[in-house]
């Protein structure tokens, strides 16, 4: 199972694709998983795959899910099985989750007679973009077998390779993103007096929402603001008419983020009246919290501190301000994102970077302990 675990891995990463356009990766995981006798469901949600495998004695129906689109990175790794299409990688380690997912198929379908139900292998496109969940509800994911607890797994360089994190409760946060457009009246750089500037108000209004941000939050109840593109202005001595920011929140509660609703409508409007112009906030609400279950996360971490006692569990401090859609999952059926850990001493240790790679060892802990898990739920 190690040699087929990193095997597969290697293939999915020297083969990313982006998100709705798995077309190949998608061909790999349907043709393994034909190999092992599941029942397989192709395009759901554009390029998802489904695979199902059904035991003889009647039982639960537990789930899996792997998300599988890479970044717009170019792989800097220099391991022998890089990415062969530049400037796209697997740099948040979807591939680790793939042979994870992958392992369990085979493991299952090479010990068929010790189980009952039906162990379901959901492998979502389009996790980046926060797009890929709901397109496989859309697609009727759950049409065939509607599972009675789900599991995800992803890779997490904050913990040490070969610990597991679960933890109950909210996990990731409400990704939002917002535009806010402030007008004003263009005119001549050397005559300010005569124009209502929207740099200023933007300006001002960045400066703002960060002071209010900070200053106006409960420290106890984590919330992050970030602008990631201002655009205005055409020359050096010419005041435009409009400038255009946009940016991200995340908050762990629908609370909070009503709250930071009315905080950015306020201060943006306070910006724009200083210096005698408009504003218009178009605040868009993105991917729900994750939010585990209290009873499942209970149950797994008792199964992995047993079968597994040389595993670390970790329980708590593992909240983050991520967006991850299989919040959309969560809604419908039971069940946990896990984290298994994958920091490396001396090496890079963050997601989304050029130089990371999951370890070997690190994929290796994480089958071990969502196998355990799955199977706990599957045992005859």
């Amino acid at each position: 199972m190690r040699s087929y675990l990193l095997t597969i891995r290697e293939e999915l990463h020297q083969q990313p694709e982006l998100a709705f356009q798995e077309e190949k990766t998608s061909a790999v995981i349907a043709r393994e998983l034909r190999r092992f006798g599941f029942k397989v469901c192709t395009g759901v949600g554009k390029t998802g795959v489904v695979g199902l495998l059904r035991f003889d004695e009647d039982g639960p129906c537990a789930a899996l899910r792997a998300d599988m689109d890479a970044l717009p990175v170019l792989e800097e790794t220099a391991v022998p099985y890089a990415s062969r299409h530049p400037g796209v990688m697997h740099a948040c380690g979807h591939d680790s989750h793939m042979a994870i997912a992958l392992g369990c198929c085979r493991y299952f379908a090479e010990n068929k007679t010790r189980f009952r139900g039906t162990f379901m292998a959901v492998f979502q496109p389009a996790e980046e973009i926060v797009g890929g969940a709901p397109a496989m509800l859309a697609d009727g994911v759950f049409q065939d077998a509607r599972p009675d607890v789900l599991f995800a797994l992803h890779n997490w360089p904050q913990i040490p390779t070969g610990t597991v994190g679960i933890q109950a409760g909210p996990l990731t946060a409400f990704a939002d993103r917002f535009q806010v457009v402030f007008r004003g009246v263009g005119g001549h750089g050397a005559l300010p007096h005569k124009a209502r500037d929207p740099i200023a108000m933007a300006a001002a209004a960045v400066q703002g929402a960060f002071a209010a941000v900070q200053r106006r939050s409960d420290p106890m109840r984590p919330r992050a603001l970030s602008f990631g593109s201002i655009r205005g202005g055409s020359r050096f001595n010419i005041i435009p008419e409009e400038v255009v920011l946009e940016g991200t929140v995340r908050t762990l509660s629908p609370e909070d983020q009503n709250e930071m609703i009315a905080l950015l409508e306020q201060v943006f409007g306070a910006a724009a009246s200083a210096y005698g112009g408009t504003h218009k906030l178009d605040y868009e609400q993105g991917v729900p919290a994750v939010i585990n279950d209290l009873e499942v996360c209970q149950r797994a971490s008792a199964v992995v501190r047993e079968r597994l006692p040389r595993t670390t569990v970790t329980t708590s401090g593992l909240n983050s301000l991520i967006g991850e859609d299989v919040a959309y999952f969560l809604q419908q059926v039971p069940g946990a994102l896990l984290l298994f850990g994958s920091a490396e001493p001396g090496k890079v240790n963050e997601l989304h970077n050029p130089r990371y790679l999951v370890p070997d060892e690190a994929v290796i802990a994480g089958f071990e302990a969502i196998r355990e898990i799955l199977c706990s739920y599957l045992e005859i």
